[in-house]
């Protein structure tokens, strides 16, 4: 089956610009992204829901895809080294919203100022690996996250070391991975050492 999100024939996202190479693409992509993310460090958006991750990829990638901030309209599957090749199952594009709603629900009542830090962190785990394993765009959902993390835990006196975050990103979709078939201890590494308490 034709994916609409590519050009025919090409492994390339369709895109704003037209640009029909991947490298040129992915070089347009990074310099837009740069960008938009000093325009949400001076304006940041409130997150109060799961469905802010829409508005936030919308801000990140509107100067790159028509479709930025909108819920993809294809399934998608992908294939994990770590997992022996195994794949991992995003949310069938019919049940995004659905799903999303469903995060809501789970986390709403959660106390997130008043835990301790290991506490947070569990539980921020959890509620990052739900939403990745929904993957509402049809590409830029872990770049999207990571933003989206940090302006989350900003509400509750935490921040993202960028530092940190730069030492750990390799490793961190293989963490998204193994969080996705319940195995969170590599994960909650990672964000123990990125998600810093202000102080």
């Amino acid at each position: 089956m034709n994916d609409l999100y590519f050009y025919p024939g090409t492994n390339t996202h369709v895109n704003i610009m037209g640009i029909q190479d991947k490298a040129l693409l992915k070089t347009y992509t990074a310099n837009q992204f740069g960008l938009a993310m000093l325009k949400i460090q001076k304006n940041p958006p409130l997150i109060n829901s799961a469905f802010d991750f829409l508005t936030v990829h919308k801000m990140l990638f509107d100067n790159v895809f028509y479709w930025a901030g909108k819920i993809r309209t294809v399934n998608m599957t992908t294939s994990e080294f770590i997992l022996a090749d195994g794949m991992v199952q995003f949310a069938d594009f019919d049940s995004i919203e659905e799903e999303l709603n469903q995060v809501d629900l789970k986390y709403k009542d959660y106390p997130w100022r008043f835990v301790t830090k290991s506490e947070f962190i569990s539980h921020l785990a959890e509620f990052i690996v739900d939403l990745w394993l929904i993957h509402p765009l049809r590409e830029g959902n872990t770049r999207t996250l990571i933003v989206f993390m940090d302006l989350f835990v900003r509400k509750f006196g935490y921040h993202i070391d960028l530092e940190g975050f730069n030492l750990a990103s390799n490793d961190l979709r293989n963490a998204f991975v193994w969080g996705a078939i319940g195995e969170f201890l590599n994960i909650k590494t990672i964000f123990n050492r990125i998600v810093v308490k202000n102080s």
